[in-house]
């Protein structure tokens, strides 16, 4: 059990959706309910911040220069440079839901989960796919609740997703050329009193899922389900992981605060990185 260091902290409530860039050697995470995206060093030294259109359930970066977001509002081109951004398009039309997680699929098609406005809320979610433009919008996965962790096996055969409240890990077989998915099977289910939540894939294939309530990071292998390692966190609330550095030997950690008036650990909504 490797413990991880606090590389950035800033406020947040809930601090999610890690995501590097080689090229900028710099990642992004979203502050959801404070409306914000940084992008930040992996040291934590150089931070830059701009707001969103209410609530922003994910950022990734289209390239060096341009980032994709989803808010309350629509999904986002913002130009790093100028901070200035544009809308793009809306696939969820239920003002009782907003974007959570969301990620490229091999083929570049945004993946966007929604969930409930308010923490935790009880709603009829659903995983949508879309080019980035906004065309070929459709649902691929319905009847979710909490949309979180998406994750594309290298081999690019099978999609991962997380429905948190079913404390599984789901595998879809995945169509690249036309962005369908089927239900295969439950890989990992998560015991005890955490939930999955955001998650990360490496070059090998074993899957990094976050486990909210749980103090942790675990690496699974997904073809034995067995947990291979485990990274703690010395925040409760841990919301998410990616894979980067310079040498892609890093894996950051984004956490959250208590919301139901528990005392929370230092540093929660922090960001966190730990050596592979």
């Amino acid at each position: 059990m490797d413990n991880a260091k606090l590389v950035f902290y800033a406020g947040s409530t809930l601090l999610e959706g890690p995501r590097w860039s080689d090229e900028l050697n710099a990642l992004l995470c979203v502050s959801i309910e404070q409306e914000r995206i940084f992008l930040i060093d992996e040291d934590g030294q150089f931070v830059r911040t701009f707001k969103t259109h209410g609530q922003v359930g994910f950022a990734l970066f289209k390239n060096k220069d341009t980032i994709i977001y989803a808010s309350y509002e629509g999904v986002y081109e913002l130009d790093i440079a100028s901070g200035e951004d544009k809308f793009l398009f809306h696939a969820n039309t239920d003002k009782a839901l907003r974007y959570n997680d969301g990620d490229y699929d091999p083929k570049g098609r945004i993946l966007l989960g929604t969930t409930g406005y308010k923490r935790f809320a009880s709603c009829e979610s659903s995983l949508y796919s879309a080019n980035v433009d906004g065309t070929n919008i459709k649902k691929i996965v319905e009847n979710t609740s909490i949309s979180n962790g998406i994750a594309f096996s290298p081999d690019a055969k099978y999609l991962y997703f997380i429905d948190s409240p079913t404390k599984k890990i789901g595998r879809y077989e995945y169509d690249v050329n036309t962005g369908s998915c089927k239900f295969d099977k439950y890989i990992v289910e998560i015991t005890g009193d955490a939930v999955p939540d955001g998650m990360c894939i490496d070059p090998e294939g074993n899957i990094y899922v976050a486990e909210w309530g749980g103090f942790k990071v675990c690496k699974w292998n997904p073809v034995t389900g067995k947990c291979l390692k485990t990274y703690s966190v010395p925040v409760q609330n841990v919301s998410s992981c990616t894979i980067g550095g310079k040498n892609h030997d890093t894996l950051f950690i984004t956490t959250a605060a208590h919301d139901d008036g528990t005392p929370s650990e230092f540093a929660a909504g922090g960001l966190f990185k730990n050596t592979l």
